[in-house]
């Protein structure tokens, strides 16, 4: 035990002296030498620096004294290195590129040129305004890691609430509390049915056509979403639809309708994805719930500069 505490004792002293070492050496006269090791003259690197010779030469000859070592060895033309000198250069030259890198990298993450964006949504990202700006924030910061997380609303702002995602994008109406929010662009409602179906005949859909129609949701989102403008869009009179429910998600319904048997509604985002023997038309009509607007959720305090240069390119394009 008495031989484990002893041993402990000197390793914590031999690392408070080698911190204490490294306190004490300025960053740039490390830096320095390596001037002087690459010209083999202190005159020669002193030009080159800026700093008087004799300065230079001081700053050397203390840092030899502080590590108890020689660095160089002097003649009539200049210096060489030592055997302890070439080691050390050598280390330092790794550092110094290490840290160049280090310096390169957290620039360019305070200027959101790297680093990570996490992205919450439940509509598709087969077409549209919002994989055209993905698309153009990739290619912009392509050193930014974008991740993306589809699930229902619900689930996507309690992983807003807690820090998890950056920013979610929702269609609709959202309760504003604690996030600031972006409108953005307006996202069309399509219905999709069997290609040969009556409706097809038309280039667009209204409401009221619906109404013989069997009509199929998903019940996850944003099936609820569209059952809800449906029934807002039908204003509860006359024939109303028949309503089916799946638990399936958006494809498979859209694929289901190839079946003859429904037809069911998607935003038009969702339409990039083909599925042999549906067609899509666009629904229209008086009323306020067409076409609904898509909204940009975060938190005001995330300082992510990724998120900074995403909002901005939302705000400039959208």
């Amino acid at each position: 035990m008495r031989t484990t505490r002893v041993a402990a004792l000197a390793l914590a002293a031999n690392q408070k002296t080698r911190a204490s070492m490294i306190r004490n050496i300025a960053l740039d006269t490390l830096f320095q030498i390596l001037v002087v090791a690459e010209q083999g003259s202190f005159h020669k690197a002193a030009s080159l620096l800026g700093v008087k010779t004799s300065t230079l030469s001081r700053r050397i000859h203390e840092l030899e004294a502080r590590i108890g070592v020689s660095l160089f060895q002097r003649h009539r033309h200049g210096v060489r290195p030592t055997d302890a000198g070439r080691i050390f250069f050598e280390k330092m030259q790794r550092i110094e590129s290490d840290l160049d890198s280090v310096l390169v990298n957290a620039r360019a993450a305070g200027r959101g040129e790297s680093g990570w964006l996490r992205i919450g949504l439940y509509v598709s990202l087969s077409t549209g305004p919002l994989r055209d700006a993905l698309l153009a924030y990739a290619e912009r910061f392509p050193d930014v890691e974008i991740s993306v997380v589809d699930e229902s609303r619900g689930n996507l702002m309690e992983r807003l609430n807690s820090g998890a995602l950056d920013i979610v994008i929702v269609n609709g109406q959202v309760r504003y509390g604690a996030h600031d929010i972006l409108p953005l662009w307006n996202e069309d409602i399509l219905i999709a049915m069997p290609d040969g179906h009556p409706l097809s005949q038309q280039d667009t859909v209204t409401w009221d056509d619906l109404r013989h129609e069997r009509i199929l949701f998903s019940s996850r989102d944003p099936g609820p979403e569209l059952h809800n403008a449906l029934v807002a869009g039908l204003n509860g009179a006359g024939v109303l639809p028949t309503i089916l429910q799946t638990s399936a998600d958006r494809d498979t319904v859209i694929g289901f309708v190839a079946l003859r048997r429904s037809v069911t509604l998607l935003y038009a985002s969702s339409a990039g994805v083909v599925h042999p023997g549906v067609i899509y038309r666009k629904l229209s009509g008086p009323h306020r719930t067409l076409p609904v607007r898509s909204i940009a959720c975060w938190h005001g305090r995330n300082d992510n500069p990724a998120l900074r240069q995403f909002l901005s390119l939302l705000r400039d394009e959208y």
